[in-house]
């Protein structure tokens, strides 16, 4: 049984690789008909997506269009990720920039390492494909392991193929500390649902209460490591820029919950800035009671 896992994970993933050598303007061509089967045909999730979006939006914004706008924006983003299985460096580059890589230049200067907080918000698998290019610091990746063993290590050889390295959040602790004499650039995605309501650190976001994965302030204060946060903005169709914000330099001398405070009002500004970028269809708020 394990072996025909294997080889029907193995095929799927050499069919999407073959798929990935489809120019662009194809995979955006089949983006169109995927949205049309998830939005319309499957529905897919949209019960939930719905359930998001009105009770996180002011009145200001039009529900039913953000949505629509959201599924067609999930289904060009399968596509451009199905697109990292074979982009080059140099493609990569060109779809991906940081307009301000100048603010970890200090830190480099200094050997000190770095954590960046960021989101599921417009194309973070970019994001995560880039990072070793984009800074000088070594990229560092944290990411949960996926059930299928098969699929996990070929998920990750390929988001470490241009240098990445990936922490797995269930050995974190030492994983961390085996990166301690090297000068990283950690990446937290931080803004997934922690497990539980008791699980994570307490906030107010998107006018709900929400637990918030603590990670990222709980390493930050640990080894000291300077926190930004990586705004990412759709410039385009297949465009977009990362802008660096600064957190904190001296996360040690901070009040307990000011790093988390701070990450989560600049995403909440990011999503309300264009909310049909960030995953809406995720099951975000499964610890108020009967919302979904």
């Amino acid at each position: 049984m394990n072996f025909l896992i294997k080889v029907t994970n193995n095929l799927l993933f050499r069919i999407l690789q073959g798929f990935s050598l489809l120019p662009m303007p194809m995979l955006y061509g089949i983006s169109k008909v995927l949205f049309i089967v998830l939005y319309f045909i499957l529905r897919y999730r949209r019960k939930i997506v719905q359930a998001n979006l009105k009770s996180s939006l002011p009145p200001s914004f039009d529900i039913n269009l953000v949505e629509k706008e959201f599924y067609w924006y999930l289904s060009e983003m399968f596509v451009e990720t199905i697109k990292c299985l074979t982009i080059t460096k140099k493609s990569l580059l060109s779809k991906i920039y940081c307009d301000n890589s100048e603010i970890l230049e200090p830190f480099v200067k200094e050997n000190k390492s770095v954590i960046i907080m960021s989101a599921h918000y417009c194309n973070w698998e970019w994001l995560i494909y880039s990072m070793n290019l984009l800074f000088d610091h070594q990229a560092v990746g944290v990411g949960k392991k996926l059930t299928n063993q098969e699929l996990n290590r070929l998920t990750n050889e390929k988001r470490s193929k241009f240098g990445l390295e990936i922490i797995h959040a269930q050995n974190i602790k030492t994983e961390f500390l085996n990166f301690k004499n090297k000068l990283t650039a950690t990446l937290f995605l931080s803004d997934q649902y922690p497990g539980g309501v008791d699980k994570g650190y307490p906030s107010v976001f998107l006018n709900k209460p929400t637990s918030f994965l603590y990670g990222a302030e709980k390493y930050a204060k640990t080894y000291d490591y300077p926190v930004l946060y990586a705004d990412l903005e759709r410039i385009s169709q297949g465009k977009y820029k990362v802008h660096l914000i600064k957190i904190t330099d001296h996360p040690q001398v901070e009040e307990y919950g000011f790093i988390m405070s701070k990450y989560i009002n600049y995403l909440e500004e990011t999503i309300l800035r264009a909310p049909q970028y960030w995953l809406w269809s995720h099951k975000r708020w499964k610890n108020i009671e009967g919302f979904y």
